[in-house]
């Protein structure tokens, strides 16, 4: 039986773990477990088919430099003098263009589609606690702006099925009560879904515990290679030998790779959230995305999140208290609640952006027992059983 350690135990790790050791191989993942949870347990749990198209384009591009310096701005790019940064910022750019656009379009299609028969497929044959919604993605807009973007999305996407239903604010109040009178308009998008996170990860690694998948707390320092094959993941207090190895930790990939002589296109890019592990007296009954403010709510029945943001700031997980204080303004704004007396425990993590829009699921280019699965950006989630079924099938080439 083929031994197999599976480098990161998020959501792209744990479906990695799962499809491998139903094929048979023998599988070890080896996660830190940090004290901030990884970005697989504080997304706000969206399963979107619909984000066909990458964030590449240059309205992302400029939008992100004019707001340079803006404390609380939706998507922040901290000036910084690192070669890696600039390198991958040009690639991002030259990604923009239309040709690039449409083939990572391509590329992410055919993964939200397989992920979400997948999906199906998980919570029908699998005994696990967490549910799974779907019932749409509601998109409110407190301007006329808002709406027009909305309309220029939709005509922007190939996929007629995928666009979002453009509604009157009378309309969106029918879908969600809660909006508030600020909302001018939105759109529905049907085909979206979403879940809770963090009981998706319990749930699945409860499943790879029973399927024999061992489990090891540590953080792998280096990868030693030799003969262009990894021959063990160095962790503080010992070494993990394996037949074959699967990168798949999110940015944190990207030091690991460069060690065996791998350029992963990817940079960090932090989100944030706040959430409350009990349901609010009053809260949406789906998935509410604010689209100014570039923030969802997303309610679940055993607790409610508010998240969102995109700080291009390197490695660094410090908490930053204007956009923390941004996503409850958001909230507040878009819908008639309050915050203020409820208590929410913040988040910050790494989204791995890949500059060319789609993520990178291959063999690696300089170790012949390597695969990679990383640079999912927003998605890990969305597109984390397809990711896992296909490493598997690389691997059993």
């Amino acid at each position: 039986m083929k031994t197999i350690t599976v480098i990161g135990g998020g959501i792209v790790g744990q479906f990695t773990a799962y499809y491998l050791s139903q094929a048979g191989f023998q599988v070890t993942v080896i996660d830190d477990l940090p004290a901030m949870p990884p970005a697989s347990a504080g997304n706000c749990g969206l399963v979107r088919p619909s984000r066909v198209n990458p964030i590449n384009s240059w309205h992302t591009l400029f939008q992100g430099l004019r707001w340079m310096g803006k404390k609380d701005a939706p998507l922040s790019i901290k000036p910084q003098l690192d070669y890696q940064f600039v390198k991958w910022f040009v690639a991002f750019a030259w990604h923009c263009r239309r040709s690039s656009v449409a083939q990572a379009a391509v590329a992410r299609q055919q993964l939200l589609d397989k992920s979400w028969a997948l999906y199906e497929d998980f919570f029908s044959k699998e005994s696990v606690q967490s549910t799974w919604g779907k019932k749409g993605l509601l998109y409110t807009c407190i301007t006329q702006d808002g709406v027009d973007y909305l309309r220029h999305d939709n005509e922007a996407l190939p996929f007629p099925e995928r666009h979002s239903r453009i509604l009157s604010a009378q309309e969106v109040r029918e879908i969600e009560p809660l909006v508030s009178e600020q909302v001018v308009g939105g759109g529905y998008c049907e085909v979206d879904g979403w879940l809770n996170p963090t009981d998706l990860l319990h749930d699945i690694r409860q499943i790879n515990e029973r399927q024999g998948v061992r489990f090891m707390n540590a953080q792998v320092d280096q990868l030693i290679s030799k003969n262009r094959k990894v021959v063990a993941a160095r962790c503080p207090n010992n070494e993990v030998s394996s037949e074959h190895f699967v990168l798949c930790a999110g940015a944190k990939s990207v030091p690991l790779a460069r060690q065996v002589g791998e350029y992963l296109p990817v940079q960090p890019a932090k989100g944030y959230n706040l959430t409350c592990s009990t349901p609010l007296a009053q809260q949406p009954n789906l998935p509410v995305y604010m689209l100014e403010k570039k923030v969802v709510a997303t309610p679940w029945s055993n607790g409610f999140r508010i998240g969102s943001t995109m700080e291009f700031s390197g490695y660094d997980l410090s908490l930053n208290p204007d956009r923390l204080n941004a996503l409850k303004q958001a909230a507040e704004s878009y819908m008639d609640i309050s915050l203020d007396q409820v208590r929410m425990e913040p988040w910050a993590g790494w989204r791995p952006m890949a500059s060319g829009g789609a993520p990178i699921i291959r063999p690696s280019r300089k170790m012949k027992n390597l695969t990679i699965a990383t640079g999912h950006g927003m998605l890990g989630l969305s597109m984390a059983p397809a990711t896992g079924l296909m490493v598997q099938e690389i691997i059993a080439k």
